[in-house]
């Protein structure tokens, strides 16, 4: 259960923390550049900030991903079990 639910979280995180920093670089070169220039820049940009980003992206999803999984792991010891009585 809690490698599954810590992989989980990981992958969601990894997805949404590099979405986001791709969405970021697009408005910022379309907003302050023309629009031939943005292209370029961001065609240039993009693998410069995966370089860069990707493993902070992956540190910080695999720490978020152990840290849910040790609280659910914790969560679901403290549940009450339910019994079925037949």
């Amino acid at each position: 259960m809690f490698e599954k639910t810590a992989l989980r979280t990981a992958k969601i995180l990894y997805a949404l923390a590099i979405g986001v920093g791709v969405i970021w670089l697009a408005w910022l070169c379309l907003t302050s550049l023309p629009v031939w220039a943005a292209v370029l820049m961001f065609c240039l940009g993009l693998p410069l900030l995966a370089l860069a980003a990707a493993p902070v992206a992956a540190g910080g999803a695999m720490l978020a991903g152990v840290v849910i999984g040790l609280v659910v792991v914790i969560s679901h010891s403290f549940a009450r079990r339910v019994r079925c009585d037949d």
